[in-house]
Formats: C-alpha cells, structure tokens, sequence
C-alpha cells in the first residue's frame, strides 16, 4: 500500500510539480545553472585551502553536499533505475537534474539571505530558517526539521547501510562488523564538530570521485563498441515503451520517467533543503546579498558532478549487460558489473571499498543536516544526545528489506521536497529581485578572493 501511494504522488503530483516549477524558475532567470556554470566553478576552485585556524573555505561547503549526493545512491540507485525503468531512466535523471539545480540556486541563496547565528556563534540557515524568519511558519519550519531528523535516519544510515550490506554478505563478512567499524568512524568525525566534519569532507569526498570516476571510465573505455549504441537506447527507451526479449513490454515510458526523476531526486537532493543548509554554514568577507547569490551560483555544481558520476554507473551497467541480471539486486549488480568487465574479483572488492566511503560521507553529511535541524527545534544542548542515537543506530540499516528502506526514503524525502519547494515559490520573487541588484553584478565580473567563503 504505501509503494502504491508513493508511486502515484510521485508519477501524479510531484514530478509534474517539480518540472513546472523548475521550468518556470529556469527562464524567469534565464537558465543561470547552465548559463554561469564557469562563474560557479571559479568560485567553487578560486578558494579551497584549509586555512590555518582550522577553518575552510567554500570548497568544503560543496564538498559536504557532494558528501550527502555521493552515496551508495549513486551506484545501488543507478541499479535501481534500470532495472526497475529501463536504460530511459537515465535520461529523465538527467533533466530532473537541470531543473532541480536551479531549486538549489533558489534555496541556497534564500538559506544564506535569511540564515542567524547561534548561540556558539556559528552560522546556521535553510529552509527551517526562511520558513520561519521570512514566511513566519514556525509550525511548518519545525515540522520540516522533523522529517529532515526522519530522512537523516533513512536516506542517510540505513539505506547506506542497507546498500553496502549486500556485498559485503556475499564476500562472507557479517553486516554488523561493518556497521561497527562504520559508527566507530563516523562517531570520531561527527563527534569533533564542525571543523572535524568540514576537514574530513573536503579530503575524502573528492579523493573518493576522482577514483571512482576512473575506474568508470577505465571499464567504458574497455567496451567502447557498447557506448555509442548504449547511448541510443537511452535516448530511444526515455520516449517509447522497452520491450523484452519475449516481445513483451518491460518498460513503460511513465514507468522511466518516475523512476528517473525519483532515483535523480534521490541522488542529487535537488529542492529537498540538505544544500542550504550546508551552504548557509559558510561565513564571508563580502556582504550578505553578494554571499547568498555566490553560494547560490557555486551549489548549481553538485547536480552536474553528481549526474556525470551516475551517467557513467549508468553506462558500465549497460555495456557489460550487468543490468539484465535478474537474480541479483541493488549493489551486488553494480558489483557484478565490474567484475565482469575487468574480469576480475578483485575489482568487485574495490568498488565495495569505495562504496564504504561513499556511505560514510553521506552518513556524515545527513547527521550533519539533522544537528541543525535539532538545534533548530530545541538547542544545541541535545545535538549530542542525537549523535550518539544516530551512531548506534547505523548497523540497523543491514537488517531491512532493500524496497522497505527506499520506498522510505523516497516517501520521506518528497515530504521534505514538498515543504521546501513550496517555500522557494512563495519567496521566489526576492530572489528575482536579487539579481536585479548592484550585488548581482558584482558577483558576474569577476571571483576574487576578496569573494571567497569559509565555513567557521
């Protein structure tokens, strides 16, 4: 009953919801995620060192997003995608992707603008924030913090777990020994604040792409007679119905499209609200306006690393034909995969290395949403009490059904889509007026570092 539900208010309210309204705030300002994307990047690359106080700059404001985005979502939910909507899946990611990003220009612009500082002194914003402060819905804002707090718990532990366990059981391991070793590692970086948490990110997170994007690509590169005709049945699948081998229709159009914009929606958190947050930590040298369309122009990124890393999951699946399997499911078809490809064990067992990491960065990530979200609704006194629950509970995620935890997750995450982006519509139009501003120009003519961003 509740897969019926979430399938029908995804097909039927939210997916159209978010290609109108990402549609409509792409041309009122004029498809700035694709249009200023070299401005984003400069500001993204202008200022990344960690300075020696220990804080760091915007280049970890990002990194904590693609900490959150990169996750086992990237390669089980790819899985996923395919096998449950066929290779047209991919293409509907892909457009979610470029109407979602500008959600995320909206927001996070809207999380620095209305953002407060708390009682230690650090910034903290998002949507709970202009909810609150801007709308003047405290009601809807704590309720937003509570289903943050309930996604934190599914989206960023136990479909993490969930997802690595599957592997990590075929290689003979018990779950739980990694679901300890996972609370023991994240217990030691979530635990020593915010500078430990910033640190960690912005070393891991990019480490970790980087290596997984060669390895994708390294295995592509082995089937290339497959890229050009995979590619083709992207495109061909995302328009009319895929059918079998039988001559049965196996996969509907409506079928790709909800699962694409669900699984893109998943992988890129694209209008949920995780992005301002983390971006609204971010402290400036230049003044609020010009900081809030900054961190807006550098969080359009995300979606684009996020979706490039997905294509090529989506890619090493089709070329080996991994994704026929139908026996095996999640990870294990991902690992299969490059098993198949490099003809080798051994690079299963790499992928479920880096899978590790994915999971602990976003586990890292979320925990860190869900702090703000706590201190949001009572203070920052029980921050701790949350983090050792939310430690101890990492092993669960083993313990359940793959479709329970993401028919969970997806359920929790549209409630938080559906608060946030209701929000940016009714604030939308500040933003419009932002870019009408001195600061806005200032913003285009050039990325100095008298321009760059640190989290404190």
């Amino acid at each position: 009953m509740i897969e019926l539900i979430k399938t029908s208010l995804s097909l039927y309210f939210f997916i159209p919801v978010l290609a109108i309204v990402g549609l409509y705030f792409s041309i009122k300002l004029r498809f700035v995620q694709i249009t200023h994307i070299s401005r984003a990047w400069s500001f993204f690359i202008g200022d990344r060192e960690l300075k020696e106080d220990g804080h760091a700059t915007s280049f970890s404001a990002l990194s904590a997003v693609l900490g959150g985005n990169l996750g086992t979502g990237n390669i089980a939910g790819i899985a996923v995608a395919l096998t449950m909507g066929g290779p047209g899946a991919l293409f509907w990611m892909w457009v979610m992707a470029i109407l979602g990003s500008v959600l995320k220009f909206v927001g996070c612009t809207l999380g620095v603008l209305y953002r407060t500082r708390d009682e230690a002194g650090e910034y903290v914003g998002g949507p709970m924030y202009y909810l609150h402060r801007a709308l003047g819905l405290k009601k809807t804002a704590k309720f937003f913090c509570i289903i943050t707090i309930l996604t934190a718990f599914t989206v960023g532990n136990f479909v993490q777990m969930n997802s690595l366990a599957l592997p990590i059981m075929e290689a003979g391991i018990h779950p739980m020994l990694i679901g300890v070793l996972m609370s023991i590692l994240v217990g030691g970086v979530i635990l020593g604040g915010l500078h430990r948490f910033s640190a960690v990110v912005s070393r891991v997170v990019p480490l970790m792409a980087l290596f997984y994007i060669v390895a994708c690509g390294s295995l592509i590169l082995m089937n290339f007679e497959k890229i050009i005709p995979s590619l083709a049945l992207i495109l061909k699948a995302a328009f009319q119905p895929l059918p079998m081998a039988s001559g049965v229709i196996g996969y509907t159009v409506l079928e790709g499209i909800r699962t694409g914009f669900d699984r893109g929606l998943f992988a890129t958190d694209c209008g949920v609200g995780i992005a301002p947050i983390l971006h609204s930590s971010v402290d400036s040298k230049t003044n609020r306006v010009r900081t809030a369309l900054t961190q807006g122009l550098i969080s359009t990124l995300s979606p684009l690393i996020v979706m490039i890393v997905c294509m090529l999951t989506g890619l090493v699946l089709m070329v080996t034909d991994a994704w026929l399997i139908t026996d095996l499911e999640s990870t294990n078809v991902c690992i299969e995969a490059f098993k198949k490809g490099f003809g080798y064990d051994w690079a299963g067992h790499l992928i479920t290395i880096t899978l590790f990491f994915f999971a602990f960065t976003t586990i890292l990530t979320w925990s860190f949403c869900a702090d703000k979200a706590i201190e949001f609704l009572f203070s920052r006194k029980y921050i701790k009490v949350f983090q050792y629950i939310f430690i101890l509970s990492i092993p669960l995620g083993a313990y359940f059904t793959v479709t329970f935890v993401w028919t969970l997750a997806d359920l929790f995450m549209n409630l938080m889509l559906l608060i946030n982006i209701s929000a940016l519509v009714l604030l939308f139009n500040r933003v419009l007026r932002l870019i009408k501003k001195p600061d806005w120009n200032m913003v285009m003519k050039k990325a100095s570092k008298s321009d760059t961003a640190r989290i404190v």
